[in-house]
């Protein structure tokens, strides 16, 4: 009897480590809460490639917009804590929305566990072409005076607290316009329907770099390498005005240690790759990587930051 259980815990023990080596041993599913074709969609396949290399496993992108990025968010925070469905995370689904919205769906702090930060890029304040607005003190003068419009991607969006800081921090006032995305809203810059645009840098940069829209200033804590002649806001005097979109992964707080380890070892050697260094920084984007841990501080800190713009200036999710 003794000898029978002896070779069953060595059989439990043995089994062990070959299970936690298993993992993943099917396709995995990132849950990217953004509609296809955008910056941050792009930024998911990338590494949803990169990762499948590294894996020995397809990462496959699954695309659920709606609802400011809530929908695909609620969906991963109730799928099983397995490791096989990620969340693709950014400022506004793994920050923002935790104060915009009274219920959206999940506790973004206690239903999630984070593993990796991708890369952060940057907004740049351009202006339409036929606004006559060349600097941001035209600007402000021009915003003092009244009837100026600022466009953003959606309520809640960098590029609307982007707008709602620059009231703040200048003490002017501007008028909303938000959109259903980048796209609709650069086509209404161009067109005129709206003045300014605090747009992504990687979404924004073809059209500066054509002279279709001006670049004003950008959110940096440093200079573009992309926009090297365009100004900081900080370097524009206001020392606080740095704002630094991020994409992240996450997963549902359950997650077994062993398979975040495995995951976060995974996609930082997916992040090392060339192809994918270049790539993002062609856009406009910085890599970053790090440990879960460092991951965690940042979202616990943006969290703070925007509750507190997001109360002051009264901005509700729709």
């Amino acid at each position: 009897m003794i000898r029978t259980l002896l070779l069953a815990s060595m059989v439990a023990l043995a089994a062990a480590p070959a299970h936690a080596q298993a993992y993943p041993d099917r396709p995995v599913k990132l849950v990217a809460p953004i509609p296809p074709g955008g910056a941050g969609d792009m930024v998911a396949r990338l590494l949803a490639n990169a990762a499948s290399q590294e894996l020995g496993q397809q990462v496959i992108v699954d695309n659920r917009p709606g609802a400011t990025g809530n929908i695909g968010t609620t969906l991963v925070a109730r799928s099983p804590a397995d490791g096989y469905t990620l969340l693709f995370c950014s400022i506004g689904n793994c920050a923002v929305n935790a104060s915009l919205y009274a219920n959206p769906g999940y506790k973004l702090l206690e239903d999630f566990r984070p593993v990796m930060l991708i890369g952060s890029s940057i907004n740049v304040l351009t202006a339409g072409p036929d606004t006559g607005i060349d600097s941001l003190q035209t600007l402000i003068t021009r915003a003092k005076a009244g009837n100026i419009s600022y466009a953003s991607s959606g309520v809640g969006a960098s590029n609307h607290l982007g707008g709602e800081l620059l009231k703040v921090s200048a003490g002017i006032p501007m008028l909303h316009v938000p959109y259903k995305g980048s796209g609709p809203a650069i086509n209404d810059l161009l067109g005129g329907q709206v003045d300014v645009f605090f747009d992504n840098e990687p979404s924004i940069l073809p059209f500066v770099r054509t002279g279709k829209v001006k670049a004003l200033a950008v959110t940096g804590k440093t200079r573009s390498a992309n926009l090297p002649d365009v100004p900081t806001l900080v370097e524009l005097g206001y020392a606080d005005f740095v704002i630094e979109p991020w994409y992240a992964i996450a997963v549902p707080k359950d997650t077994p240690d062993d398979v975040v380890a495995r995951l976060s070892s995974a996609l930082r050697a997916a992040l090392a790759q060339e192809k994918v260094q270049q790539t993002l920084r062609a856009a406009g984007i910085t890599p970053a990587g790090g440990t879960p841990e460092q991951l965690d501080t940042l979202i616990r800190s943006e969290v703070t930051r925007w509750a507190q713009l997001i109360k002051q200036q009264n901005i509700q999710g729709n």
